[in-house]
């Protein structure tokens, strides 16, 4: 690896591997080498666009010499078997989200990073905006006391055209769930950052709106192990969408978040602050997906392997947001209470 700059290889061709281009030709320290795709033919549009070297296969692009680490951007079944090859070929991987679509296959991805002394991290990019950091903070600080309850809504809608534009949407094999899974994660991890471990879940997952195998709708009750209870609604059917909300509740006070703007502020014995009192840093939006996130996270982890050390998103962190969806897809299946 050049001890200057880390050489990165892209694999996927989707939308989501246009952010992560952009992203990482914005970073210091970072240059985009090359693009692998499911077909020999299939990076070349990709590699023309970004001026970077097309591989016809993902072996090839993981044996170069030319590559140090990889972003994983192809539909979602295919990140753990894809991630564990990159680990076996000495490759540094940071994968979009989900890691896995399984705790065990998780755990596989985590153990095969581990053996080979390589470095991994997950797409979490709520974790690097000024408004999700502040609320950590407050969390950490005892600001709000003791945690009692917190509530993680997140109605979205997706059309039936955007489940029908790749087979693999909307299917258990390749997206392993809907608005959890899928559209949801992002906000179960933010919980997760906020709250910490989960004790038990219990949930229900239906499909109501749309012609796929996975669930639009879903709704979960969670107990942490540190005594707060949570809840959970996620759902692709709203008409019109709403902006995904985490509300938290100690004993000494409550913070809404909005997206990844803080909303509303109440700490017992201080001034109560709106959204206009707070700076909230990066404008975002639950609908669009811009590259600003991605540039944080990319940055942070080009620089943990330039420095040595571990990047600030944990492929653990990834496994316990996958594992709390797939908890509450298994409390769903047997009408039960699913413990951790």
């Amino acid at each position: 690896m050049s001890k200057e700059i880390i050489r990165y290889g892209i694999i996927g061709c989707g939308g989501i591997a246009h952010t992560h281009a952009e992203a990482l030709l914005q970073i210091k320290g970072a240059k985009l080498v090359g693009v692998s795709g499911c077909s020999p033919q299939e990076p070349v549009p990709f590699a023309e666009k970004y001026g970077i070297k097309s591989f016809d296969s993902n072996e090839h692009l993981l044996s170069s010499e030319e590559i140090d680490a990889v972003t994983v951007c192809t539909p979602s079944g295919y990140h753990a078997p894809i991630a564990i090859s990159a680990a076996q070929h000495k490759k540094h991987a940071i994968i979009e989200k989900p890691l896995a679509l399984t705790t065990e296959s998780a755990k596989q991805v985590v153990q095969a990073f581990a053996k080979n002394g390589m470095t991994g991290s997950v797409i979490s990019q709520l974790r690097f905006y000024d408004g999700i950091r502040k609320v950590k903070s407050m969390i950490e600080d005892k600001r709000l006391g003791d945690l009692i309850m917190a509530n993680l809504t997140m109605k979205f809608h997706r059309s039936q055209e955007y489940y029908d534009s790749g087979k693999w949407r909307g299917t258990w094999e390749l997206d392993g769930g809907g608005a959890m899974m899928n559209q949801g994660i992002h906000g179960v991890d933010a919980l997760l950052y906020f709250i910490g471990e989960v004790k038990n879940v219990y949930g229900y997952i239906r499909t109501l709106t749309h012609k796929i195998e996975v669930e639009d709708n879903a709704v979960a009750v969670v107990e942490f192990r540190n005594g707060c209870l949570g809840t959970i609604i996620a759902s692709t059917s709203m008409v019109p969408a709403c902006n995904r909300t985490i509300e938290i509740h100690g004993t000494k006070g409550t913070i809404l978040l909005e997206e990844e703007h803080i909303a509303r502020l109440y700490i017992e014995g201080e001034k109560e602050y709106s959204a206009d009192d707070i700076a909230q840093g990066e404008a975002a939006s639950s609908h669009i997906i811009t590259a600003g996130g991605h540039v944080k996270q990319l940055t942070d982890f080009t620089e943990a392997l330039l420095e040595k050390r571990a990047p600030y998103v944990s492929l653990e962190d990834g496994m316990k947001a996958v594992d709390l969806i797939t908890s509450v897809y298994a409390s769903s299946k047997t009408n039960s209470i699913y413990g951790r």
